[in-house]
């Protein structure tokens, strides 16, 4: 996680917040001014407690575990539904079932905000609304940990449910969504979503193809050449494949 552009993104949207742009070319004048130089920090006592706790989190990042745990304390302290917080949690632990604990609790905070009120207004770009990226984040690392502990249907319905709710992907969760459909014998889901993702060329995305057509069409032509052109893309998976 780039915590450092996190720390530019919550900045910048902050500033933002505080202007009022006329038109188009105001906003424009405004970034132009910004390119290369450092976006002014708020003082305390102009954020919210909301945003302040947000602030600890990103510094706890740059801290001991010591240390940073009294931030993380102070920010929940602040700002109970703080999903930032319990994401930072999340990461510091080593046992699965304490890292599920602080995810899911995230995750309930982020079903409650932006779930039970307006999620007309934040479906479909739930990544690209600031506020709702921990949330993201969090379903993200709980699909993982779901996969870890054999609950793949469970994951799987995580990971479709981030596509619904952000369907340009940025987090890229599509290509293990559609591995573990390959797995699981989703034959039908894996065809809606490579309709879905039909411009992908990336290696991941073509390797899923090939194995797609090698599991279910056997040692074709067309899975052959399916192969080639994945290996083609990305030579070095194969040579790791003959290791």
């Amino acid at each position: 996680m780039d915590k450092q552009h996190d720390k530019f993104m919550t900045d910048l949207h902050r500033l933002l917040g505080t202007q009022e742009f006329q038109n188009e070319d105001d906003l424009k004048n405004l970034m132009n001014g910004l390119v290369g130089q450092k976006i002014p920090s708020f003082s305390k006592n102009a954020l919210t407690n909301k945003e302040q706790a947000q602030d600890l989190v990103l510094e706890a990042y740059e801290l001991t575990p010591a240390k940073a745990k009294k931030k993380i304390e102070k920010a929940l302290e602040l700002d109970p539904d703080c999903i930032e917080a319990y994401e930072y949690l999340s990461v510091c632990e080593s046992s699965l079932e304490l890292e599920s604990i602080f995810l899911e609790k995230g995750i309930a905070i982020g079903r409650r905000l932006f779930f039970e009120e307006n999620f007309e207004y934040y479906k479909g770009k739930f990544w690209g609304i600031l506020e709702t990226r921990p949330f993201m984040r969090c379903l993200q690392l709980y699909s993982e940990i779901l996969y870890l502990k054999n609950k793949k249907k469970e994951c799987i319905d995580i990971l479709e449910e981030m596509i619904e709710l952000n369907p340009n992907d940025n987090q890229g969760v599509r290509d293990h969504l559609m591995l573990y459909l390959i797995e699981l014998d989703e034959i039908k889901k894996f065809e809606k979503y490579t309709k879905m993702y039909k411009d992908d060329e990336m290696a991941f995305s073509l390797f899923n193809q090939a194995l797609f057509a090698f599991k279910t069409e056997g040692d074709t032509v067309k899975s052959k050449k399916q192969l080639q052109k994945a290996l083609k893309y990305n030579k070095f998976v194969g040579e790791k494949l003959k290791s």
